[in-house]
């Protein structure tokens, strides 16, 4: 005699509690390896200081622009290599050693696991960003009011996903031990090509709009009305940033499902 049992769903109390519990360990595992935490989390706040402070801490002080210029660069990089780092590197090695699979298999709400490390990553991205903030809030060295950090801060953290959405799709293109380093071949240039640190010349403005660095920084600016670096505008860069968030999520839902 065949008899056919079918699952029951999932209450939601204990789907949320999954979603937790994924969350939780994720964070957990990151921030216990000094290897992404010391200079993931610490790096962004320690270069700002040294721009900001010691290097051009004079100009700051005459040149109000110039401290939102900094301020707007640092914490930008703050976000997105986290976001970047905190998903890219573990995805991969999870995927090359076949644990994905195992997951899967799990009683657990499909995508749980994937959700932990999207949230992980944007809240390693706010751990990040933290430490530039209160420094900026404390000392008045980015000219900025409350305001206007509170809606930059608000960019920023948004910020995070379209660079959780890359960092899963390179995790689930390429093998664990080489992750890190396609992570920075495909993160660094971008930092310096779009303008994020420094003013570029008038001959390379020309390849910004490829950066999506570049995009988020005129949102930021655009946050804090601060138009003296504004180039586009910012409904633009937004659709740019959905555009990109979108077509990495789709390569790296579509890489999952075949080869997971």
């Amino acid at each position: 005699m065949n008899t056919t049992s079918q699952a029951l769903p999932m209450p939601a109390h204990r789907k949320a509690n999954a979603y937790a519990f994924e969350i939780r360990l994720e964070l957990i595992r990151l921030l216990r390896s000094p290897a992404f935490a010391l200079p993931v989390l610490l790096l962004p706040v320690a270069f700002y200081l040294l721009f900001a402070f010691a290097v051009a801490g004079e100009m700051v002080a005459k040149d109000p622009d110039a401290g939102r210029y900094m301020f707007a660069g640092f914490s930008l990089m703050a976000v997105t290599m986290a976001a970047l780092f905190a998903t890219c590197p573990l995805l991969a090695q999870e995927r090359e050693q076949g644990l994905l699979t195992l997951k899967r298999a799990q009683p657990a709400p499909p995508g749980a696991w994937l959700a932990g490390k999207l949230v992980a990553g944007v809240m390693c991205g706010v751990l990040a960003y933290l430490p530039i903030l209160i420094v900026a809030a404390s000392t008045g060295q980015a000219h900025l009011s409350g305001s206007q950090l509170t809606a930059m801060s608000a960019v920023l953290v948004a910020g995070t996903i379209p660079f959780c959405a890359l960092g899963v799709m390179l995790g689930s293109l390429v093998s664990g031990t080489a992750a890190p380093a396609y992570a920075n071949l495909v993160y660094l240039p971008g930092l310096y090509l779009s303008g994020v640190f420094f003013p570029l010349p008038k001959s390379m403005h020309f390849q910004v709009p490829v950066w999506p660095q570049f995009h988020l920084d005129q949102l930021v600016f655009a946050a804090g009305g601060v138009d003296k670096f504004r180039f586009i505008p910012p409904e633009i860069a937004a659709a740019v940033l959905l555009g990109f968030t979108v077509l990495c999520s789709g390569v790296a839902i579509y890489r999952l499902k075949r080869k997971g």
